[in-house]
């Protein structure tokens, strides 16, 4: 069983369906991981208008953080990764790349996307970063031009 599995494995619960605009629409769901919670907030399903295939670069932005309370991140972290996940929103479009999932939990927070261009995107990235503030993050990216991770949770999550 991959990492990746096992990670997504211990969801145990659908909270509240949210829709951030007409379009998408996000759930959130909690479960475990070496005994500390976790909170996953996702896209429900693939984007209207999203043809797996164009955004087909798996990008995962990785926050660590030291925590007492249970593995979520203190109010100064959640905060700076509030601010980190503002900067990222205007790439969020169908024509960039798709943010599709975030984990919060045992001491890190991932941003899961997928993009076009990783070049491009990541030079995006670092121009809507070059005025604030440095944040303790490692991107890592794979071709996956299938979403098959996405999908894997989402499967997960609908008990399929």
């Amino acid at each position: 069983m991959s990492r990746l599995t096992k990670f997504f494995a211990a969801i145990i619960a659908w909270v509240v369906p949210m829709t951030a605009n007409a379009e998408d629409t996000y759930f959130t769901a909690t479960g475990q991981e070496d005994g500390k919670a976790l909170i996953f907030r996702s896209l429900k399903a693939v984007p209207a208008g999203v043809h797996e295939a164009d955004l087909p670069n798996r990008v995962i932005i990785l926050w660590r953080y030291e925590s007492d309370l249970n593995g979520m991140p203190d109010a100064d972290a959640n905060s700076a990764q509030i601010a980190l996940e503002d900067a990222l929103m205007p790439l969020d479009v169908n024509e960039i790349g798709r943010q599709v999932l975030v984990v919060t939990g045992n001491n890190r927070k991932e941003w899961h996307w997928y993009v076009k261009d990783f070049d491009s995107w990541i030079a995006q990235l670092n121009q809507r970063l070059a005025t604030s503030a440095t944040y303790p993050i490692n991107i890592s990216h794979t071709y996956e031009p299938l979403w098959s991770s996405y999908k894997d949770f989402l499967a997960e999550v609908n008990g399929l």
